[in-house]
């Protein structure tokens, strides 16, 4: 299965990826195709759709880098202090109802019936 963006395309829109992100990227990154591929069947491989959102559900998912696993961070130096709360704490591909929609999946629930043998 080819993966719709590589980790070069997330450093084009983002920033400089370490070794250790990038072989994770590499790993997101396909992970997202499949989840894509899995609820659109029919996507090209070379769908723009389908290349932002997975750039963007992997970048999402990089965002909390050293502090995955953590709800909110914080550090002090002297009288400076920075501090935040992390989006994704556990580092994981969110697709949001915004992602589903640019990839043609409904986000809203349809009608199911069910009537026996009639």
């Amino acid at each position: 299965m080819v993966a719709f963006a590589e980790p070069a395309d997330i450093v084009s829109v983002w920033r400089p990826l370490s070794a250790q992100e990038t072989a994770n990227a590499t790993l997101l990154l396909a992970a997202a195709a499949q989840w894509i591929r899995d609820n659109t069947p029919d996507v090209a491989d070379d769908d723009p759709a389908a290349r932002f959102v997975s750039i963007d559900v992997v970048k999402s998912a990089l965002l909390a880098g050293p502090f995955t696993g953590y709800a909110s961070y914080s550090k002090t130096i002297g009288p400076w202090s920075k501090s935040g709360t992390l989006i994704n704490p556990a580092g994981a591909l969110q697709f949001t109802d915004v992602h589903k929609e640019l990839l043609g999946i409904s986000v809203t629930g349809s009608a199911h019936w069910f009537f026996g043998d009639c």
